[in-house]
């Protein structure tokens, strides 16, 4: 006889993992299907040559709720993350670049070489950056404010002090464009080139789409060891926080299955009752939940289920379309950007090839007319450099993050082209950087290997109509669905996409009150 499971979880990416151990710890008897040979969805590691370990999708740690840190007590099941300080290096060539550090002082510093006004101006940027970063945990650690709701909000501003000028100049970011805020602040092009990829990261939008300054804001809500807004590499790779929720789960008695492809969610009566795995399996829950992107849960798994047409059209034009490209690899040199291959501080930061704000506009314009950026902005990390697990000595892995590449089913033709371009447009700051080994994955990739539709790393665009309680749509962003005891706790739901784990944290927070109810 078949074991029946309280609850089920399509997919152990870390949002998955996050759920399983919040419910297992509450003493529900939990079962993880992943796909995959390898459990993390898109927080992995893979050992992709002999010795080097690359995280092959996301790639830095900062936006993971310290709250689900301490609940799960993750350090205890071996996560360790490591200051990535300075944060950012940008080269302009002719000897000119800026390094953007945790310090505060330390980077007017860096910006005075440009502006002394701009200097100023950086301690009032962060200070409303470390303002949201304060009420994020409010506004991501429960389902979303609703109208009646938001009265709680400006408590929550009241009690920690916030100006009436400052909660407002953070409410108008959800539908600012991240150019034009950033040019409230700043005059000089260099300070903004280093500060606009996180206004347009994983986006299909330009620095000037109403919106993008929301999406700046959601890439500075994190922490790394008590450091607001700084960013870290994981010990092992991004795999090692799957694997620290994994040992939670398992701790708490939850069952993970790998290389198990769910195929169908059984629905009887519009109630959820388990799930067809592609090997014909069928396995029996009270509660099914998915961390499966809602085009993936609704166009795909729910295969002999009869939902709403309005319902059905609203999930057909969600925002999906993934622009974002990865390339791993390992050097046996490190980037020489005009000050030599010993290791410096900027091989630690991440190094953005981002010139100016135009240049990151001209990218997107170019991947609507030709289908992909000519010129890409990319950002290049090398882990390695302080994480000694991933490499033997002498081999440095690297990842670059690129946009822009639209999704298309044309794209394993576009893979050379899109490379080739990628390294020489680092060649051309740093002349010496000759990838030994490197693999490159476009959205189409991406949506092959992690299962994401169209490739979109955060599952939906963090547009503004695709945010809060519009995701992934009105009236669903409770994290229930149409079908009774289904759910869903995925990057496509509140508050989005990034290694947050908040979404799988509210998911199960909803699951037990209905239980308890």
């Amino acid at each position: 006889m078949n074991k029946i499971y309280d609850v089920i979880i399509i997919g152990g990416g870390h949002n998955g993992l996050v759920t399983a151990s919040y419910l297992a710890k509450e003493g529900l008897k939990v079962a993880v299907f992943e796909r995959r040979h390898i459990i993390g969805g898109a927080a992995v590691t893979e050992e992709l040559w002999p010795g080097i370990k690359v995280s092959t999708a996301s790639y830095v740690f900062s936006l993971f709720r310290k709250k689900i840190i301490d609940d799960l007590k993750l350090y205890n099941f071996g996560l360790k993350v490591y200051l990535k300080d300075p944060g950012l290096f940008v080269p302009f060539g002719n000897g000119k670049s800026i390094t953007i550090w945790t310090s505060v002082k330390k980077t007017q510093k860096e910006i005075e070489k440009f502006s002394k006004k701009d200097a100023i101006a950086y301690e009032r940027f962060s200070k409303i950056l470390d303002t949201f970063s304060d009420i994020a945990d409010f506004l991501i650690l429960n389902r979303p404010l609703s109208f009646s709701e938001v009265e709680e909000l400006f408590k929550v501003f009241r009690g920690l002090n916030i100006d009436e000028n400052t909660a407002l100049t953070i409410a108008r970011m959800f539908f600012q464009d991240g150019r034009s805020f950033l040019d409230e602040f700043f005059e000089s092009e260099e300070v903004k080139s280093a500060l606009i990829e996180d206004a347009v990261v994983g986006t299909y939008a330009s620095p000037s789409t109403p919106g993008t300054a929301y999406v700046l804001l959601h890439h500075n809500f994190g922490e790394i060891n008590g450091i607001k807004g700084a960013w870290g590499y994981v010990e092992g790779g991004m795999g090692s926080v799957s694997n620290a929720l994994r040992k939670v789960a398992e701790y708490y008695s939850a069952e993970i299955f790998t290389n198990s492809e769910v195929d169908e969610i059984i629905v009887k009566n519009n109630e959820a009752k388990g799930i067809k795995l592609k090997n014909g399996k069928v396995i029996e829950s009270k509660i099914v939940v998915s961390n499966a992107d809602p085009k993936t849960t609704f166009l795909k798994l729910l295969k002999n289920v009869e939902l709403e047409e309005e319902f059905i059209k609203k999930i057909k034009s969600l925002k999906t379309t993934g622009v974002s490209f990865k390339i791993n690899g390992y050097l046996e040199e490190l980037p020489d950007f005009g000050y030599g291959t010993s290791l410096r501080p900027e091989h630690i930061a991440s190094e953005l090839i981002i010139p100016n704000v135009d240049y990151v506009e001209k990218a997107y314009i170019d991947s609507k007319v030709f289908g992909y950026s000519k010129e890409p902005w990319l950002s290049i990390n090398i882990p390695s450099t302080v994480d000694p697990t991933l490499a033997p000595q002498g081999k440095f892995v690297f990842t670059i993050f690129g946009q822009y590449v639209p999704y298309s089913s044309d794209l394993d033709n576009l893979k050379d082209k899109i490379a080739e371009i990628t390294i020489e447009k680092v060649r051309e700051y740093a002349p010496n950087f000759k990838p030994i080994k490197y693999e490159i994955l476009t959205p189409l990739d991406i949506e092959r290997r992690f299962g994401i539709w169209g490739g979109n790393i955060f599952h939906l665009d963090m547009t503004p109509d695709q945010l809060y309680f519009f995701r992934p749509i009105i009236g669903y962003s409770d994290y229930r669905t149409p079908i009774k005891n289904l759910y869903l706790c995925g990057s496509g739901t509140h508050p989005g996409g990034g290694v947050t784990g908040a979404p799988g944290y509210n998911a199960a927070k909803e699951i037990l009150k209905d239980i308890k109810h």
